[in-house]
């Protein structure tokens, strides 16, 4: 072969098809465990939801359920999470620098304010609670580990506006879901909202993902300056009727998420001269 030809494309996939097989298992008993985590369900109806035969959803189940990874409630027949699962997303947040690091600026944001505080980071198409400080108000409490729709409320404006291309297009390649009657479902109104949030940095929300609730996120960096995640502030809306305190707000949201970013080994850049 000359230096000019090149070489043939050689099409890997059947080897990786071998290769993987084996853990199509793995990848079911997954995916079981995850569609539990959403809704607790019995064996019939998980092997309906998940297309599976009644006997391999049995014995997966049953397997999980002898090995601590999930629980069946005697009455109902339901499956649900287990304490094992438990124990295992427990040492994620244990050893997650992020987390560790906002512990003390969201209490002093949350105790400055009298408001919840919480730093959220995405994973897919959700937001994840990492560590929050509840509200003394009746908001909705929110622990570390809750989910939220990518796209929605403070948090979920800003972590998708900083999302991956690809992340943003699957998202708005058709309407958003509506959780209120506030809700931004138009791709197109979302796409130039997630423009501006990127260029400021912050997002203020207000009832779209509950009523009476609104929020404002400012972006959590890490030593490389790529956006890790978010700090966000809960209030009742009604507060943000008044602009010197939504100011306030997005204000303690920014410092918070500036120091948290410092603990990170983030350094801020230069300011370009005119």
């Amino acid at each position: 072969m000359t230096d000019t030809e090149q070489a043939p494309e050689i099409d890997d996939k059947p080897a990786r098809d071998r290769r993987y097989a084996a853990l199509q298992g793995v990848g079911r008993g997954m995916t079981i465990l995850e569609t539990l985590a959403r809704q607790p369900m019995r064996a019939k109806d998980l092997a309906e939801t998940l297309e599976l035969k009644w006997t391999t959803a049995h014995r997966t189940l049953t397997y999980f359920e002898e090995q601590g990874y999930l629980e069946r409630d005697p009455g109902s027949g339901e499956y649900s999470i287990g304490a094992r699962i438990y124990a295992l997303g427990g040492t994620y947040l244990t050893r997650h620098q992020f987390a560790h690091a906002a512990g003390p600026h969201l209490r002093t944001a949350a105790d400055h304010l009298e408001c919840g505080a919480q730093a959220n980071e995405r994973y897919a198409l959700s937001v994840i609670t990492v560590a929050a400080i509840d509200p003394p108000t009746d908001i909705p409490k929110t622990s570390p580990g809750f989910t939220f729709p990518l796209g929605v409320a403070a948090k979920g404006h800003l972590l998708l506006a900083f999302a991956p291309e690809d992340v943003r297009e699957q998202m708005l390649a058709s309407p958003l879901p509506a959780f209120t009657e506030h809700t931004i479902t138009d791709p197109d109104e979302m796409r130039e909202r997630l423009t501006l949030l990127r260029k400021e940095g912050h997002a203020v929300t207000r009832e779209d993902l509950q009523l009476d609730v609104g929020s404002a996120a400012a972006v959590v960096r890490d030593a490389q300056d790529e956006v890790i995640g978010c700090v966000s502030l809960v209030v009742k809306s009604a507060l943000l009727d008044d602009q010197e305190f939504c100011d306030k707000l997005v204000s303690r949201a920014r410092q918070a998420a500036a120091s948290i970013s410092l603990a990170l080994g983030w350094h801020p850049r230069p300011q370009a001269r005119p």
